[in-house]
């Protein structure tokens, strides 16, 4: 009865799944963050749709247009969206990216 119990609970204790891993955001925009290609108006519109449309991951993406202004991240965790503040358009354009894959799934990146 014993060897029954015991292999009861390790079937259990075998079907329980792994806790999920925590989702950590990339980290937003410093005061004392350097500039970068998209702060020094060193990159056009076009480069930026260019980067987008190829659902870059998410270092490349900080990489060309710097850290992010700020992040959104949903309740379900699927995405997040990463936002980016135009001062010439008073606006944020935005990044939408997987939590898993982290790579790019959307953006809305407006002219200026």
């Amino acid at each position: 009865m014993l060897k029954i119990e015991i292999l009861f609970l390790l079937l259990i204790s075998a079907c329980v799944l792994p806790p999920p891993v925590p989702f950590i955001p990339p980290p937003t925009k410093q005061s004392t963050d350097g500039p970068n290609s998209l702060s020094e108006g060193l990159l056009t519109e076009y480069d930026i749709w260019e980067l987008l449309k190829e659902n870059p991951k998410e270092t490349e993406v900080i990489g060309m247009l710097g850290a992010p202004d700020s992040i959104w991240v949903s309740d379900e965790q699927p995405y997040y969206v990463m936002y980016y503040f135009r001062p010439t358009l008073k606006d944020y354009n935005s990044i939408e990216l997987n939590t898993k894959s982290r790579r790019v799934t959307g953006y809305e990146w407006d002219e200026q």
